[in-house]
């Protein structure tokens, strides 16, 4: 049974929150889970 990726689109909503790091302070968990979402979307392409 294959895992499930995350859609493009829940991905660049993720993304969008992004915005500055420093400003919304962003956990360093959160960011480690948008590097993957965005190395799986890489790899789906």
């Amino acid at each position: 049974m294959r895992l499930r990726k995350p859609s493009i689109i829940s991905t660049w909503r993720n993304l969008k929150t992004i915005e500055p790091a420093h400003k919304l302070k962003i956990d360093q968990n959160k960011l480690q889970n948008c590097r993957s979402n965005i190395l799986n979307l890489v790899n789906v392409l």
